[in-house]
């Protein structure tokens, strides 16, 4: 999953432009294994990116929405 429509299009376009030759080979691996069906990239909003709840700093909403969707919840610790 990824909310990077360009990146999406990147890795699936083999065709090389300017913008993209600074990739340095090691990373077209993942071209390689969209070529060989090993894995498939789709697109994810932002908004349901789970993954951006590790990785970014998020409004109070946002945070409670991705840690429901990963299923954890804020124990009670008032109940011990």
């Amino acid at each position: 999953m990824e909310d990077n429509q360009n990146a999406i299009a990147v890795a699936y376009n083999p065709v090389e432009h300017a913008r993209t030759k600074h990739i340095d080979i090691r990373y077209h691996f993942v071209r390689e294994a969209i070529q060989k069906r090993l894995v498939e990239v789709k697109y994810c909003s932002s908004r349901e990116m789970v993954a951006d709840i590790l990785t970014k700093a998020l409004s109070k909403e946002q945070f409670k929405r991705l840690r429901e969707a990963t299923g954890m919840d804020i124990m009670d610790i008032s109940a011990k």
